[in-house]
């Protein structure tokens, strides 16, 4: 099914193509299920990882997308996404930006932003009064801490 032509490029764009490749089919899954705004944030910050003279393949775009949404809320990184597309383009236009290798960058932003980077879950953190000791009891203290599963409702 041809879908018209590319804005940027005007070659032709088919939806056939698209939804062959695994990835690229996963990535438009995951792009259409994003608010507009949030999936377009997204979208150019998956840009700043393009080099000038590649395209950037489906597996890595949906990748980066995956860990990008993995590293908050969607209504809370699409104001990092934002910032950092338009700080990296703000170097771009110096001539002072390289691709992005990793989301450390990213992860600044939110930080700046007050958005903690703790992963959510049930395991609660080490007591941080831990004292060092040997390596054979600091295993004994981390069992101990791990399996402190009293009050919990099976």
């Amino acid at each position: 099914m041809n879908l018209g032509r590319c804005p940027v490029c005007h070659s032709r764009l088919h939806l056939d193509a698209l939804v062959q490749d695994d990835a690229g089919r996963e990535l438009l899954t995951l792009l259409a299920k994003l608010d507009r705004s949030t999936g377009a944030a997204l979208v150019s910050y998956m840009s700043l990882f393009r080099s000038k003279t590649r395209d950037l393949a489906n597996d890595r775009a949906l990748r980066i997308a995956q860990e990008a949404l993995e590293l908050a809320p969607a209504n809370a990184l699409m104001p990092a996404l934002v910032q950092t597309v338009e700080q990296m383009r703000t170097k771009q236009q110096a001539g002072e930006f390289k691709p992005l290798s990793n989301h450390k960058y990213l992860v600044k932003v939110l930080g700046g932003m007050g958005i903690s980077q703790q992963p959510a879950g049930d395991i609660e953190p080490l007591p941080t009064d831990m004292k060092p000791v040997a390596n054979g009891h600091r295993r004994t203290q981390v069992t101990a801490a791990l399996m402190n599963i009293q009050d919990t409702n099976w």
